[in-house]
C-alpha cells in the first residue's frame, strides 16, 4: 500500500530527474561541468526548486555516492550467492568490485572525491551520514564472508590480525590497484598484464600468506574465477 501523498510522490519523482540529470551531466562532461544552473537549465526547473532538494553541488554528488554505493551494495550481495567456499566469495565480491568501476568509471572516480573532508563538509550533514551507513552495509558484507571462514575453521587470523584489519587490507589492495589501472600513463613503462588477470593472480597470492583455506595449490580457482564471470553476469 502506498503511503506516500501525491506531493511527496512529485517531490521524489523530481530529486530523482535531477539526479539523472547529475550523472548525465557527470558522464557526458564531467565534474567541472556539473553546476545547479546546469542542472536547472536541462530539467527546466528554476535553480530555486533545485536548491529545495539539495543545499549545493557537493550535495547532489553525495547523493548520487549514496546511490552508487547502494548498487555496489547489490553486486555484493549477489557475488556472495555464488555457491561455493568462503575464499571464492572474497573473490567474488573483489570482482564485483572491479565490474563496478570499469561499467561506471565517472562514479568511481566520484567515490573517491567524496572521500574528502573539503566534500562531506560542504553536504548536507543527513546526506553524509546516509552515505557513511551505506558505506557500512558495504564494509559489513566483507566482514561476514571473512566471519564465516573463521567460524568454518578455513581461516585462523594472527593474533595481532583483527577481521576489519584484514578487510580493510582486502579494501585497499582492491582500490589502489584499480586507481593505478585508471592512471595507465603513469605505468607504461611497466609490463604488466591485464588488471583482471593481475587481480586474481595476487589476491590468491595474499589469501594464501593468510592461509585462507583452500590454498590455491589444493584447489582450481581459476575454474573458480570462470564461475564468478558467469554469475556475475546474471546481475549485469
Amino acid at each position: 500500500m502506498n503511503t506516500l501523498s501525491r506531493r511527496q510522490r512529485d517531490f521524489l519523482q523530481r530529486e530523482q530527474l535531477f539526479l539523472d540529470t547529475a550523472r548525465q551531466i557527470l558522464r557526458n562532461d564531467g565534474i567541472a561541468h556539473l553546476t545547479m544552473d546546469r542542472i536547472a537549465e536541462l530539467t527546466e526547473y528554476a535553480k530555486g526548486t533545485v536548491y529545495k532538494h539539495f543545499t549545493c553541488k557537493e550535495d547532489i554528488l553525495c547523493a548520487l555516492c549514496l546511490e552508487c554505493l547502494q548498487h555496489m551494495a547489490d553486486l555484493f550481495r549477489h557475488a556472495s550467492s555464488l555457491p561455493g567456499n568462503s575464499r571464492e566469495h572474497v573473490m567474488a565480491v573483489g570482482t564485483a568490485y572491479q565490474m563496478f568501476t570499469l561499467r561506471f568509471p565517472e562514479e568511481f572516480d566520484l567515490l573517491i572525491a567524496s572521500r574528502t573532508n573539503k566534500f562531506r563538509q560542504k553536504a548536507a550533514p543527513k546526506r553524509v551520514e546516509d552515505m557513511g551507513n551505506a558505506d557500512q552495509v558495504v564494509h559489513n558484507q566483507l566482514r561476514a564472508i571473512v566471519g564465516r571462514a573463521i567460524a568454518d575453521d578455513a581461516l585462523v587470523l594472527p593474533p595481532h590480525i583483527g577481521v576489519d584489519e584484514l578487510c580493510f587490507s582486502l579494501w585497499a589492495f582492491s582500490f589502489g590497484m584499480l586507481v593505478l589501472d585508471q592512471a595507465k600513463d603513469m605505468t607504461t613503462e611497466l609490463q604488466l598484464p591485464p588488471v583482471q588477470q593481475m587481480l586474481f593472480s595476487q589476491f590468491n597470492l595474499l589469501l594464501d600468506g593468510y592461509g585462507w583455506k583452500p590454498l590455491s595449490s589444493e584447489f582450481d580457482y581459476l575454474q573458480s574465477f570462470q564461475r564468478i564471470l558467469r554469475h556475475m553476469d546474471v546481475q549485469s
